[in-house]
This record gives structure tokens, C-alpha cells and sequence, in this order.
């Protein structure tokens, strides 16, 4: 039986390290960070046989790509998955709960306490176990345990309650009889908040199995089976708050495969008389058989007489030091108890065959004196396969994506920046590092054969169809095919040539990180749109898982610049696709230094806010009392362009005043004359935004919706126009019944409105590449311009974009002759983005 370790991603701009265990019957992924199914996409592996999940922690680094893998999962065919992880896991899964589910999908979530005292050794039991693997599981917690309180929470929920983090052992309920789940939840006033210890747990497994029951399964409450309902009592309120556990705790796994039997000795069983037939059979099966050889003697033959001595089993290492304060608690666990049998050098018998350690290691950890002697305790020829940011090269993740806007820079170099990458790292590892000899650092693709053992080696396929990187290293222009080379110099001509149009805002740029819908391609990922205004600030509008490393491909180091100008978040509705990504943007302007004077203005829905609370229980993202980096929420009801709170839900302390004075005070910071949203029709509640500048442009972003008046009529005369074109003009009744909109329709909303720019993005998975041509353009229609994952287009540069839209084709047409692809199979995954 052969059996290895990949590295999926590894630490980059766009990704975190992603490890898989491949078996030829079965697949094991080590984290799911932001990207995760996007990468497997680029890598063309696939994701067929996968049966757990294993997280070393709970947040946007190490799992934000969980709900996107899971709803791929159950759209491909997986019917069931273990998902294992530390204290927190079923809280992080239930904030899930409003826009991640499948039907026919059934999740058996494997929650492992992290709160064990230290100089109590870990349990020598798997915490998962099945034909191929066992896994092994310690807690790594952080010294400073001072370090876990947080602030208060104050959100526009229906209570404002305290969430506190805390370190320590996990109480117990109570022991004498509580009431089930199913009678407290029958209660007319049930309130999950109050909900304490085993029944808070119980309340949350509830929760998951309701999100995805299987399509024959049925969610079980206390042992009483009840009917599966999409939203049960209490299903729409806050979570409960997490119990006593050091969330800043993680998890390291060994990885055990199977124990393979030695071979059977045909000659030598029969000179000992043991032939052919049942005995043989018996003595295989580990039994001890009675047999009179050929020179008459009868003898006891076992297992130990005719089978060769089985292999130790093979051992792979995951392990996650987030900090320096982890590398103790680390330590320890490896000084005694179960993993002490992995560490260490010596003579004596030992009952594996440990051949790989990944070391995912948070800043100064690998560095650290004492990390690097832990290291050197394992046997030399182990191999060490480090993630550390400073230690690993940065190089394009989605190489098919950035090859061809390489090409298109060749076009435009302003409109079509190359992306951001560094094929050297930071720090070297070299001999002076002290370092056990067979170390090296994490690249996306290595693979190490566990069995039979092998060095770790590059995965040759994914070598050969990175365009990328051979191309940009040469430094010369990119090799096109005469069409596109005709079509570019014809493109740049008329660009040459034409007379610039002087709009109002000319100089405020549309960055377009995310153009595709539902589901990420190699091509487009989901939703995210940037708008700067020069000498103000950003507004982010919508973000979809990834959105985080398609701010950093775009602008590199100055990424953080960029969040700290990052003004104002709209999130048009609760759909995956939308805000996936949104969690890892305020996890990540936490980290600012120093933090912004300045708060973020986040205009949503009850809905998102709702997650958000939930959320910021596991890791701060800038709503409670004391957040280094401060989010304002607006409701977007209470910004409305007609001025008409929609009510009907109390909303706490954040009330129809709260957010219009905060929406006038980002009104001010952004220099505008107003913000508005307008309620547009689409399967989820959804909202359009409509920005006008004191300079007098604007700019109206629809959402996703179908063709509606109400967007005419609160956008009417906008300067730009960016609006959903989900599918092409001969799929209206497709468009109609997933709530979107055709291109052309999308068109006739932006004329209707005077739009003197219109901008269609968020284009179907039918088309990972360029969506089909829009013609038939009259004199004084607006410019219609479509979107690519990170063109940087200028309002006044507009209709430059029609105009190289010919030029773009081509190239796509030429990248599909490169990479040897067949035409692009019809793909209709709109339906992922459903409620």
C-alpha cells in the first residue's frame, strides 16, 4: 500500500499551507485556509475520495476556506466528511449556519478539548481512525494566557450580549437532570444565548446537522428523532457564548498509516509442509496450524515461521507554533506522553517510521533557540518541511489567471498590472542556520512518498503547466499568436488615436479582484470590487473568499496601505460568495502597526452582522470594546435611499440614528455628498449602493439582482454603473429563476438610468474566461466595459476596455491552445450562490 504527503499551498499572498495525506481509496486535507478549492482547481488535482478534515485551529488563517470546500464537496458528489479540530470547531462551523448548508451532505464534526493541563499527558487514543490512517491529536497551548481576554461585543443584533474569551479547564454542566434539547428549544421563549456547557454543545451539533443532514439522514435531538427543518427555533439568533477554552490553543496531529504485514514465504512454508489450500489460508489469517512435513514430523506452524516481519508504519508530523508563547507547551508535549515516541535519537526499538514533519511556524518562531533545537531532536533522516513566512518564497499562486495578465500587459500595462510575486525569500536557509540537514521550506506541489520512501520531490505536471513564471523570469515581451498580435496593435492604435473623453472622476479607479460568481475558476474568483478615491480612501464592495490575496497579488507590500485607507465595506447580502472573504479582511487589519486612528464603516444586513457577532467570539475582528483596529456597523435598511428605515426588528444600541450619523460621518472622511442603499430582488434579501461624490460623480453598484426599476431610479445619471451580468442574453428564464441578470438586460438597466459607464462583472461559471461579446453599440449609448480579476481601470479610461475587448478574447483564445485545453464544459454552478 502506497501512501504520501503533499503540500497543496503553502504560505503565499493568496494562501495558507494546505497539506494533504493521499491514499489510492481516500484523501486527508490539514487545513482549508482562504483558497483552499480554488487551488485545487489550479493544480487540477482533485478532491474525489476526500474523508476528513483536520484543522490545528479555528479562524480565518488556518479554516476560512472551510465553507467553500464544503458546499464544493456536496455539489461534486461527497456525501460525508469528519471534520476534526480544537475547542471552538462547532462554534465556527454554526456562524456558518445562514449561508452554508447542503441538503445532501452529512458533516460528522470531531471537536477535541484543548483546555488539558499541561503536565497532563495526552490520551493515547486516535481522535480518528479508519483502514488507512490513525490520527493522533495534542493540544499546544500559549504561555501568556493573559493574553485571551477580549472586550464586549455591540452589534446591531436583537441582544447585545458579552462574549469574553477565557483560558482554563472547561466546566461541567451540571449532574442532575437538565432538561433535552428538544424540550428547551420547544419552548416558546428560547433563547440560545442562555444556553451553558453540554446543552450549549449539543445546541450547536444540532445546528451543524441541520446545515447538512444527508439526503437520508434526519438531525437527532437528545436521542428523539424530529423531522429535519431548513430553520428551526432559534435557528436566526446569536450563538450561545463559547465555554471556558483557550481558543489561542492549537493542535498538532501525527498522522499513523497502516501497519503493512511482511511477505508470505511460499518455499519455506512448504519444506515445513504447510501447501497450498485452507491451513495456508488459516496461518495468513494469523492463526497456528497443525502439519507433518516431508520427513514425517508433525509440527505447529504460525504466522511468525512462514511471514516476514511487517513494516513499522509510517508517520507524518503537522505542527502549528503560531507564536513564540506555543514553543514551550510544544515542547512538553513531545518530552512525554503518546507523541514523545516520535522526538528524539537512539538505539531502542521503536514501533514506526516517522519520515516527514511540517512545521507551520507564526512569526520569530522558527528562528527561536529553542524551536531549532526541537528540531534537531527528531532522527536525521527525517525531513522537515518548514512554513514560515519569512523563510518561503512568494510565487504565483493561480498561474493560469496571472499568465494571461501578463499578456494583456503587453496591451495596456496601467489597466493590466502584472501581479505581485518574489521568487526568493526574505531569509535564506542556509548551513550557518543550525538546522537538521534535511530541511527545507514549504512550496505548493512537493510531494514526499511515505511508502515506499522517497525524498520530497515537485509534482512534474504542475511544473510543466506553469506559464507563468518560465514567461516573466525571461524578460522578454510574451510570445503571441499573429492574431493577437495583430489585435493588440490594432487595440493600442485606436487607444492612440482617440480623442480622451473629460468625464467628472476621471481619476477614481474600479480595481476588479473578483468578476466570477458562485464559485471561484482558475480564471475569475467570486465577487470583490475596490473603488479608490484619490486622496481619500477605499471602499470595498462585496468580498468573496480570496479577496484578501487578490488585494495582495495587486498591490504587493503596499497592501497595507491600502487597508489602512480601506474606508468603508459594503456587503450586499448574506450569499456565500459576497463575504466570504470579509472575516480574513477585519482579521487582518488587526494586525495594523500602529492600528488605525480611523474606524472601518461596514454597511450590511442583520444577517451579516448576526455572523459577525458570532464570529468575533473565536478571534477579534474589530467589534468589541477594546479591538486595536475599531468597524463602525451600518444597517443598510437605515441608509435607504428613500430615507425609510425598514424596521421591524430591534436592532440594540445601533438604531436608525446610530447608523445614519455614522454614515454621515464616513459621508465626511470619504468626501461624499451621500451614501445610499437601495433594496434590489434576488433570492436572499439584497441591496444595491449608490455613492455620490461632493465633486458630483457617482457610482451605483447593483448587487445581485434581476432587472429592477427601483435600481433606475436611485442611480439615475450615475457616472458608473456596476452591475451583475450572471448570464448571457439567451438564458432569461435561467436568469430570471436564480434572480440574475443578462448581460443585455444588465445594459438596458444602465440606460435606463442615463449611466454615462457601465461595468459587468460577476459573470457565471459558464465563463471562466471572457463572457460572450456584446454588440449592436449606438452613437450616445453609455461605454460597456467587462470586468477581469485585477484590471485597474479609471473611471476616464472606461472605454478603453470595449475597445480592447477584441485584444482580451484572443488571448484567451490563444491560452486555451497553450495549455491544451478542450473547449470550457458547460459549468452551471449559479445554483451554489442560493439560499
Amino acid at each position: 500500500m502506497s501512501w504520501n504527503a503533499s503540500v497543496l499551498s503553502s504560505i503565499s499572498s493568496d494562501t495558507e499551507p494546505t497539506v494533504v495525506i493521499t491514499f489510492d481509496s481516500a484523501k486527508y486535507i490539514f487545513n482549508v485556509g482562504e483558497n483552499t478549492t480554488r487551488a485545487f482547481l489550479q493544480s487540477r488535482r482533485n478532491w474525489k475520495k476526500t474523508r476528513g478534515v483536520f484543522l490545528t485551529s479555528v479562524g480565518t488563517q488556518r479554516a476560512s476556506g472551510l465553507p467553500g470546500l464544503l458546499m464544493t464537496f456536496a455539489d461534486s458528489g461527497l456525501t460525508s466528511l469528519n471534520i476534526a479540530g480544537p475547542a471552538g470547531l462547532l462554534h465556527f462551523m454554526a456562524v456558518m449556519r445562514k449561508y452554508t448548508f447542503r441538503e445532501n451532505f452529512s458533516v460528522n464534526p470531531i471537536e477535541i478539548p484543548t483546555s488539558r493541563p499541561p503536565d497532563e499527558p495526552p490520551d493515547d487514543i486516535p481522535i480518528y481512525k479508519d483502514d488507512n490512517i490513525s490520527v493522533f491529536a495534542l493540544s499546544v497551548s500559549a504561555e501568556d494566557q493573559s493574553l485571551e481576554a477580549s472586550g464586549s461585543v455591540t452589534l446591531p443584533y436583537s441582544e447585545t450580549s458579552v462574549v469574553k474569551r477565557r483560558s482554563g479547564k472547561r466546566k461541567r454542566s451540571p449532574s442532575p437532570a437538565v432538561p433535552s434539547l428538544q424540550e428547551v428549544i420547544s419552548h416558546p421563549d428560547f433563547d440560545p444565548t442562555t444556553l451553558v456547557g453540554d446543552i450549549a454543545q449539543e445546541w450547536l451539533r444540532h445546528i451543524v446537522r441541520t446545515m447538512f443532514p444527508g439526503s437520508a439522514a434526519k438531525p437527532v435531538v437528545s436521542s428523539v428523532k424530529v423531522e429535519h427543518v431548513s430553520q428551526p427555533s432559534g435557528f436566526n439568533r446569536p450563538l450561545p457564548s463559547l465555554p471556558s477554552c483557550n481558543l489561542r490553543s492549537t493542535l498538532a496531529y501525527a498522522v499513523v498509516g497502516p501497519r503493512v504485514r511482511g511477505k508470505f514465504d511460499v518455499k519455506h512454508a512448504e519444506a515445513l509442509g504447510l501447501k497450498a489450500g485452507p491451513l495456508r489460508a488459516r496461518v495468513a489469517r494469523g492463526e497456528t496450524v497443525t502439519v507433518v512435513g516431508k520427513d514425517g514430523v508433525e509440527r505447529s506452524v504460525g504466522p511468525s515461521d512462514v511471514i516476514g516481519a511487517s513494516e513499522d508504519p509510517g508517520v507524518v508530523l503537522i505542527l502549528d507554533a503560531p507564536s513564540t508563547a506555543h514553543i514551550t507547551s510544544l515542547v512538553k508535549g513531545f518530552e512525554s506522553g503518546a507523541f514523545s515516541k516520535y522526538w528524539g535519537k537512539g538505539p531502542e526499538k521503536k514501533d514506526h517510521a516517522l519520515r516527514a514533519v511540517f512545521h507551520l511556524c507564526g512569526n520569530d518562531v522558527f528562528e527561536h533557540v529553542r524551536y531549532k533545537a526541537f528540531m534537531k531532536r527528531f532522527e536525521d533522516d527525517v525531513h522537515h518541511i518548514v512554513a514560515s513566512r519569512d523563510y518561503v518564497p512568494d510565487p504565483i499562486t493561480f498561474t493560469s489567471a496571472a499568465f494571461n495578465q501578463l499578456r494583456l500587459n503587453h496591451l495596456d500595462s496601467n489597466i493590466f498590472p502584472v501581479p505581485n510575486y518574489s521568487l526568493k525569500a526574505k531569509k535564506a536557509l542556509d548551513s550557518e542556520f543550525d538546522l537538521p540537514s534535511n530541511t527545507d521550506c514549504m512550496r505548493a506541489h512537493t510531494i514526499i512518498d511515505i511508502r515506499p520512501p522517497r525524498p520530497p520531490l515537485r509534482d512534474s505536471e504542475a511544473e510543466a503547466n506553469d506559464l507563468f513564471h518560465p514567461a516573466a523570469l525571461s524578460g522578454e515581451p510574451p510570445s503571441l499568436s499573429d492574431a493577437a498580435r495583430t489585435q493588440f496593435s490594432e487595440a493600442r492604435a485606436r487607444v492612440d488615436e482617440a480623442t480622451v473623453p473629460d468625464v467628472i472622476g476621471k481619476d477614481v479607479t474600479v480595481v476588479t479582484l473578483g468578476t466570477g460568481s458562485a464559485i471561484p475558476s482558475k480564471y475569475r474568483n467570486v465577487s470583490g470590487t475596490l473603488l479608490c478615491i484619490p486622496g481619500a480612501g477605499y471602499i470595498l464592495l462585496d468580498a468573496g473568499e480570496g479577496t484578501w490575496g487578490q488585494l495582495s497579488r495587486n498591490y504587493g507590500s503596499a497592501v497595507w496601505d491600502v487597508l489602512r485607507g480601506l474606508k468603508c465595506i459594503f456587503i450586499s447580502h448574506i450569499h456565500g460568495d459576497h463575504h466570504i472573504g470579509l472575516a480574513k479582511i477585519l482579521a487582518m487589519r488587526q494586525h495594523l502597526d500602529p492600528p488605525p486612528e480611523e474606524p472601518l464603516y461596514l454597511i450590511s444586513n442583520r444577517m451579516i452582522f448576526l455572523y459577525l457577532r458570532d464570529h468575533n467570539a473565536l478571534e477579534e475582528l474589530g467589534f468589541s470594546e477594546d479591538a486595536r483596529a475599531r468597524v463602525v456597523p451600518i444597517l443598510s435598511d437605515e441608509i435607504h435611499w428613500r430615507n425609510k428605515g425598514r424596521g421591524g426588528w430591534n436592532y440594540g444600541d445601533q438604531d436608525q440614528k446610530g447608523s445614519r450619523l455614522a454614515a454621515g460621518a464616513l459621508c465626511k472622511t470619504l468626501g461624499l455628498q451621500k451614501i445610499n442603499t437601495v433594496d434590489v430582488e434576488h433570492r436572499a434579501r439584497c441591496h444595491g449602493l449608490i455613492v455620490k461624490h461632493l465633486d458630483g460623480w457617482s457610482v451605483v453598484f447593483s448587487g445581485d439582482t434581476v432587472p429592477t426599476q427601483k435600481l433606475v431610479q436611485a442611480g439615475a445619471g450615475a457616472t458608473l454603473l456596476i452591475h451583475e451580468a450572471t448570464m448571457a442574453n439567451d438564458q432569461v428564464e435561467m436568469a430570471r429563476a436564480k434572480m440574475h441578470s443578462t448581460f443585455g438586460q444588465a445594459i438596458d438597466i444602465g440606460k435606463s438610468m442615463n449611466a454615462q459607464n457601465i461595468l459587468l462583472t460577476h459573470f457565471s461559471a459558464r465563463y471562466p474566461k471572457m463572457p460572450p461579446s456584446v454588440s449592436g453599440r449606438q452613437a450616445g449609448d453609455p461605454v460597456v466595459a467587462f470586468a477581469f480579476d485585477h484590471a485597474n481601470i479609471k473611471i476616464g479610461d472606461m472605454w478603453k476596455m470595449g475597445v480592447y475587448a477584441g485584444a482580451i478574447e484572443q488571448s484567451f483564445i490563444d491560452i486555451a491552445d497553450i495549455e491544451g485545453e478542450e473547449p470550457e464544459a458547460v459549468n452551471d454552478a449559479t445554483h451554489v450562490d442560493i439560499n
